[in-house]
C-alpha cells in the first residue's frame, strides 16, 4: 500500500453516528476485522484486550437505545432509522498485567480501517451501558468493560476541517453534513531538535 492509499483510507474511516437501516452485519465480517486487530502493537505483547461481538438484533437494539450519541450536537439524538446493525464490545482482562489504554487505542485504530476497508463505519462509545453489557453478556467479573463500538454502513458525509481555534468540537451544518474540526500540525508538534 502506497502513503497516499493509506492517508486516504484513514481520513475515510471517520467516527459515524448514523447508520444505514436493515443493512446487516455478519459475525463473519466483524470476526475478520477483530483478527486485524489481534495482531496490532500490544505493550509489552501482553494482550489485556478481549471482545464481545454483538450481531443479535434485540441485544444491539438495547445497547443503542441506552448509548448517549454525540454529545457535542444538543439539538440531535439518533433516530431508530440510524442505529447501528453490530457491536463489538472491547473488555479489559484484570488479569493480564498491561496497559490496556495503549492497546485499546492500537485495536481500535486496526479494526476501524479494517472496517472501512469493508464498507463499514464504527463510532467508539464510552457512553456505552456498562451494567446492560453485564446483564445481556457473560462478562467475567475480572473483565472491565471499556467501550463499546458501534458497527453499521455508514449514512453520514463525514468532513474533516482544520481549526485555528482551541474549539475542537464536531458540529453539523442545515445539510447534516457533520464536520470534525482538527488541530493543525503546527499546533500539535511541541518541538523540532
Amino acid at each position: 500500500m502506497k502513503y497516499d492509499e493509506l492517508k486516504a483510507l484513514i481520513q475515510e474511516a471517520r467516527t459515524t453516528r448514523r447508520f444505514e437501516k436493515n443493512k446487516k452485519v455478519s459475525l463473519e465480517d466483524l470476526k475478520e476485522i477483530i483478527d486485524l486487530a489481534r495482531i496490532t502493537s500490544s505493550a509489552k505483547n501482553m494482550q489485556p484486550i478481549k471482545y464481545i461481538l454483538v450481531t443479535q438484533e434485540d441485544a444491539v437494539q438495547k445497547l443503542a437505545q441506552t448509548a448517549a450519541w454525540a454529545a457535542h450536537l444538543k439539538e440531535w439524538n439518533q433516530g431508530e432509522d440510524e442505529r447501528p446493525s453490530a457491536f463489538i464490545i472491547m473488555l479489559n482482562d484484570q488479569m493480564i498485567d498491561g496497559f490496556p489504554m495503549f492497546d485499546a487505542g492500537a485495536s481500535f485504530t486496526a479494526l476501524s480501517l479494517a472496517a472501512k476497508s469493508k464498507g463499514l463505519a464504527t463510532c467508539p462509545m464510552a457512553s456505552i451501558d456498562k451494567k446492560l453489557c453485564k446483564e445481556l453478556f457473560v462478562i467475567p467479573d475480572s473483565y472491565d468493560v471499556m467501550i463499546g463500538i458501534a458497527v453499521g454502513v455508514g449514512l453520514e458525509d463525514v468532513k474533516i476541517v482544520d481549526t485555528d481555534e482551541l474549539d475542537t468540537n464536531y458540529y453539523r451544518d442545515e445539510n447534516q453534513t457533520h464536520y470534525v474540526p482538527k488541530r493543525s500540525l503546527k499546533q500539535i508538534i511541541a518541538g523540532e531538535y
